[in-house]
């Protein structure tokens, strides 16, 4: 089995803030004690959403879920961690499977509900019905015209209801009982050259499929029909590292099943067919990526998306079209300690309907990766993750940190540049020009306020961790306790006093035992300020989402958290040369496409200490402009030292936060 070397530390999305480990998840929504003066309390986690889910597949590998049901981004890894492969099969909304490369080569393997993944799926039945049913043959050909092996795949277009299981063939043959009607099918085959152990993936699909009333209905699957190679003509060349195939239809009630097929960039081929003669077919490239040759002096990679259509077209060369493209210009910083000098860029074409599935791009860090976008199909648009740091390790579940931010948003061909991992590493509540998840809102008695765990110099960064991350947080309302809880860094309050007041939250956070030197443990303590009656600019734009909203129909008001914006002058792995260290400090509020708090800040001040924070020196801090300030400060310490850094600031409103960082830069 071929599989590429290709390793993606565990959560590979910002869409949940959970601290994971290979066990489980810690830090998401569970119900908490409450302290006196509160309502009720339940634990939030960075954006709010479900924490990804981790199941062990019967071979070894391991399916990483992020989100829920059929808008969910999937990764499979194999036990030594590289990503590997796959077949993700929902027919219906019941039911779905993430079937790995290594089934579909021996699908002699497959027991199907142990390869069910529950997160998947969105709904269960009430009752199970039960069908008359009668035998399908499945008779597979191979390449050379003998009998091979596959798993079939089958979509009852009449009620997608009635059928979802994978149906494995085995020496050319499978029967199966199911019910009588019409079916589609997608059937997959792995062939490896001997040769060159190069494998390739061939998709073969039948629509118009009817299973008799009465005797045995046969099923012909040739491998040979699949003759159209999925390929992309790209302004650059381009070795491609992910495909992303779906073969979906509609049954008679609209609910939608199939297969959507992941290749990691391993050729597939795909049978012309077309459309059907009754119900609806869907056949998409829903995403191509590609990187810059090996060696390449700047390197870059490609993702793109093509529309959908009814039919499979013999012609499957795709034009990538530059004059469409979005140009981004990562810059990825990384920790001193990383003297493998390895990193990952992460990205998936991912939608509500689809979800999707992620691929990574090896890079040297500290480095340079332009990245190019295509337009996004329908409603789909893009994930990305940034991996500044790979762990050593060769274990499957290494501890690492993840840096995500909303998806690129497509506004033409626009050219953009941005920097990940440039720290210190702080948590925030952030700024966000797109659609979010809102941190800290208010919506009657419910009151939302979240800390995201760590986030680096730009404002709408979240960083996300696996492995031995410890934290507490402490709430007070009007300085008496309602919250108190380990490993979570949100709570959700409810039954909130309709009066003025003032929240604060207290978090620290320890991730010391990451593969880093700096950023290493925070403490940050913040005052809100609280009003029922909020300013209307703090309202939430609607596209945003807000837990705290609930099943009410009023928009959520976003809490005028402040948020500190560090941008040290340090270079690409954190350390400051020379005698003197510059920090530029914007001082601002929480906001969702512009909304929220704008009051300025009333003033800052920054200290450094040597000495663990036995002793503090002061800063000279400077105004640079409402709610901007620039300190500086002597380097008086040895080289290779890793100063800590305390920063507070207060705003118009009467908000307030302290910050401290332990080993926030290193002195070259």
């Amino acid at each position: 089995m071929l599989t590429r070397s290709r390793r993606i530390p565990t959560l590979v999305t910002a869409i949940a803030l959970g601290v994971v480990t290979a066990a489980g998840v810690s830090g998401t929504a569970t119900a908490s004690s409450t302290p006196s003066g509160s309502a009720a309390a339940t634990s939030l986690d960075g954006v709010q959403t479900a924490a990804p889910q981790i199941s062990t597949l019967p071979n070894g590998d391991r399916v990483l879920v992020f989100g829920s049901g059929a808008a969910a981004n999937v990764a499979v890894f194999a036990p030594d961690g590289n990503t590997v492969p796959f077949m993700r099969y929902a027919p219906n909304t019941h039911h779905a499977y993430v079937i790995p490369d290594s089934i579909l080569a021996a699908p002699g393997q497959l027991v199907a509900s142990q390869y069910e993944i529950p997160a998947l799926s969105t709904a269960s039945p009430l009752a199970t019905p039960h069908y008359p049913l009668r035998i399908l043959q499945v008779n597979a050909v191979g390449l050379d015209g003998q009998a091979t092996d596959g798993v079939a795949y089958l979509t009852d277009t009449d009620d997608a209801n009635r059928w979802s299981i994978p149906i494995p063939i085995v020496n050319g043959v499978a029967r199966v009982a199911i019910p009588a009607g019409h079916y589609a099918a997608t059937t997959g085959f792995q062939a490896v050259d001997p040769a060159t152990n190069a494998a390739t993936v061939h998709a073969v699909t039948q629509l118009d499929v009817t299973v008799a009333d009465t005797g045995v209905s046969t099923m012909t699957v040739d491998e040979r029909t699949a003759t159209a190679q999925i390929t992309a003509d790209t302004p650059r060349p381009a070795v491609n590292d992910n495909n992303d195939v779906v073969f979906n239809t509609t049954d008679g009630n609209g609910v939608v099943g199939g297969v959507q097929v992941s290749t990691e960039g391993r050729p597939i081929y795909v049978s012309p067919t077309a459309a059907p003669k009754a119900g609806k077919f869907s056949y998409q490239v829903f995403a191509w990526g590609g990187e810059s040759p090996a060696g390449t002096a700047d390197p870059y990679r490609y993702e793109v998306m093509f529309p959908a259509a009814d039919h499979i077209d013999a012609d499957q060369t795709y034009t990538v079209d530059a004059s469409t493209l979005a140009t981004v210009h990562n810059t990825i910083d990384t920790d001193p300690s990383n003297t493998k000098h390895r990193g990952e860029f992460m990205t998936a074409a991912s939608s509500p309907g689809l979800g999707g599935s992620l691929t990574s791009q090896v890079v040297t860090v500290p480095g340079k990766l332009t990245t190019y976008y295509g337009a996004p199909v329908g409603d789909a648009n893009y994930v990305r993750v940034v991996v500044p740091t790979l762990p050593s390790g060769s274990t499957g579940f290494p501890s690492t940190m993840f840096f995500s931010a909303n998806e690129p948003t497509y506004a033409g061909p626009t050219e953009t540049w941005r920097t990940w991992g440039h720290g210190p590493l702080t948590p925030q509540v952030g700024q966000y020009p797109g659609k979010a998840s809102c941190r800290s809102c208010a919506d009657g008695g419910t009151v939302d306020l979240v800390l995201n765990r760590l986030q680096d110099s730009s404002p709408d960064t979240v960083v996300a961790a696996i492995g031995p991350a410890t934290g507490h947080l402490s709430v007070y309302r009007d300085g008496n306790q309602v919250f108190s809880q380990d490993n979570t860094s949100g709570v959700e309050l409810t039954g909130q006093a309709q009066q003025p007041g003032t929240y604060r939250m207290v978090f620290d956070q320890d991730v010391s035992q990451f593969p880093i030197t700096q950023s290493t443990a925070t403490h940050t303590d913040v005052t809100v300020p609280y009003t029922p009656a909020p300013d209307p600019k703090w309202t939430l734009p609607s596209g945003d989402f807000c837990n705290a909203q609930g099943s009410s129909t009023t928009p959520c008001s976003i809490l005028p958290v402040l948020n500190l914006n560090y941008r040290l002058a340090t270079d690409d792995t954190d350390t400051g040369h020379g005698p003197l260290t510059a920090l530029t400090l914007t001082v601002g509020h929480q906001s969702y496409a512009g909304a929220g708090a704008q009051t300025a800040a009333t003033g800052a001040t920054v200290s450094v200490s040597y000495d663990k924070g036995a002793t503090w020196t002061a800063a000279s801090v400077i105004p640079a402009g409402q709610n901007h300030f620039v300190a500086l400060w002597k380097n008086g310490a040895a080289k290779g030292s890793t100063p800590w850094l305390k920063v507070t600031a207060t705003d118009a409103l009467g908000g307030s936060i302290a910050q401290t960082v332990a080993n926030a830069y290193t002195i070259g």
